[in-house]
């Protein structure tokens, strides 16, 4: 963009006015989209509606059989997964991960909670039945045998 600009400047060297105008309109149009990215909120998963709807069970196995078709699937998507509480964990920060899967495997589906929406999770029971809505964005490969994790950010629940 800048080089364009130059590049006008000589050419339009004669018509100075002309190349002050356009050096104006587009730090003004940069100026507009900084201050529109700035300004950007994410959408509350809450009233989002969900891309895929998928069990639990179902959206590990995917990952496991081929994580690369998985991720053209479901990658940057909202997802509604229903299933089964594994465990409840918080950070120093207090944020709960809410994850969800069948106890007797060690892979899951790791639901970072959405920082508006906390409390609902401290409400929680393991191994109760739930389903919880956020973007899906990546999955942690087993390399060792620890089990896998597909990822879910900014996470609501929906039922219990």
């Amino acid at each position: 963009m800048l080089l364009l600009l130059v590049l006008l400047f000589f050419i339009l060297k004669k018509q100075r006015k002309l190349t002050g105008l356009l050096i104006l309109l587009t730090a003004g149009a940069g100026i507009w989209q900084g201050l529109k990215e700035y300004n950007r909120t994410n959408t509350d998963m809450a009233n989002a509606a969900a891309d895929v709807k998928i069990p639990s069970s179902e959206l590990i196995k995917s990952y496991e059989t081929s994580d690369s078709l998985s991720n053209k699937k479901y990658l940057g998507k909202i997802l509604e997964v229903n299933g089964h509480i594994k465990k409840i964990e918080t950070d120093d920060n207090g944020s709960y991960t809410v994850v969800l899967g069948d106890t007797s495997s060690l892979s899951s589906v790791r639901c970072s909670m959405d920082s508006t929406h906390q409390k609902d999770a401290s409400k929680l029971t393991g191994g109760s039945s739930i389903s919880i809505r956020g973007v899906c964005t990546g999955f942690n490969k087993d390399d060792m045998g620890l089990g896998s994790d597909v990822i879910l950010n900014r996470c609501v629940i929906l039922k219990n």
